[in-house]
C-alpha cells in the first residue's frame, strides 16, 4: 500500500524548521458578532451546541439578545475545525509554500490553521511532534495534535518514524490533507472509505497545545 512517504515527511527536507518547543494556548478565540447572526447560527458555524456556546460565554445572561460588534467566546478547537473546514479538497502538494491557502502538505495545513489562532507551530510534522503536551489516545480531545508513522518506513525509531500530521476532531474522525488528488479531508480512525484501518494502525501519538 502506498502511503504516507510521498509526503516526504511533509516538507521536512524543504523547509528550515522554527518554532519549536511547547505551544500553549489560552482556550478561546474571539468572534464579533455580525448583523443578522443569531445564536443558532453561529452555534452550526462552529459546530458546536447552544449549550456549549453559553458555557463558553457565562457573562451573556441570553444568548436570544445579541448586537452587532459583540464578543463571543468560541472555544478554539473548534474555531480552528470549522477554518479547516472550509479547504476540503484543497491540493496537497509535498513541501507547500507556507502560510498560503492554495495548497497544502500535513504540516503546513496544521501550522496555518493553528497560526489563525495565534499558536505557533513547527514546520513540518517532526518538529511539530515536539510541541505541546502528550495525551493519551482514550484522552484525545477535539483540535489534539495526531501523528502517525508510514508502513513504508517500518524500521524507524523515536521521532524519526513521525511522517504524518492531522487534527483530531472528536468522534474518531481526524482532519488532515495526504496525497496529491486527495487533499484536505476528513478521515476516519476505523474503517475509513479510502484507507480502511490505516489511521488507527498507525497512529503513533498525540500532542495537546491548546490548553
Amino acid at each position: 500500500m502506498k502511503k504516507l512517504y510521498l509526503s516526504a515527511l511533509c516538507g521536512l527536507l524543504s523547509l528550515v524548521s522554527i518554532g519549536v518547543g511547547t505551544a500553549h494556548a489560552a482556550s478561546y478565540s474571539s468572534y464579533k458578532v455580525k448583523s443578522g447572526d443569531t445564536a443558532y447560527k453561529i452555534s452550526q458555524r462552529y459546530n458546536i451546541s447552544l449549550v456549549k456556546l453559553k458555557e463558553s460565554n457565562p457573562e451573556i445572561k441570553d444568548l436570544n439578545w445579541l448586537y452587532s460588534a459583540q464578543t463571543l467566546n468560541i472555544p478554539k478547537a473548534d474555531a480552528i475545525i470549522a477554518l479547516g473546514k472550509t479547504y476540503m479538497r484543497t491540493p496537497y502538494v509535498f513541501g507547500a509554500k507556507r502560510f498560503q491557502d492554495k495548497t497544502f502538505d500535513c504540516s503546513s495545513f496544521v501550522q496555518y490553521l493553528y497560526a489563525k489562532q495565534a499558536i505557533s507551530l513547527g514546520w513540518n510534522s517532526r518538529e511539530q511532534a515536539k510541541q505541546g503536551v502528550d495525551i493519551p489516545f482514550k484522552e484525545m480531545k477535539k483540535g489534539d495534535l495526531m501523528f502517525f508513522a508510514d508502513e513504508a518506513y517500518p524500521n524507524e525509531t523515536g521521532l524519526n518514524k513521525v511522517r504524518h500530521v492531522g487534527i483530531y476532531m472528536g468522534n474518531g474522525k481526524i482532519l488532515h490533507t495526504y496525497e496529491a488528488g486527495i487533499g484536505v479531508i476528513v478521515s476516519d480512525l476505523y474503517n475509513d472509505p479510502k484507507e480502511g484501518d490505516y489511521w488507527y494502525k498507525y497512529f503513533l501519538f498525540a500532542k495537546r497545545v491548546i490548553q
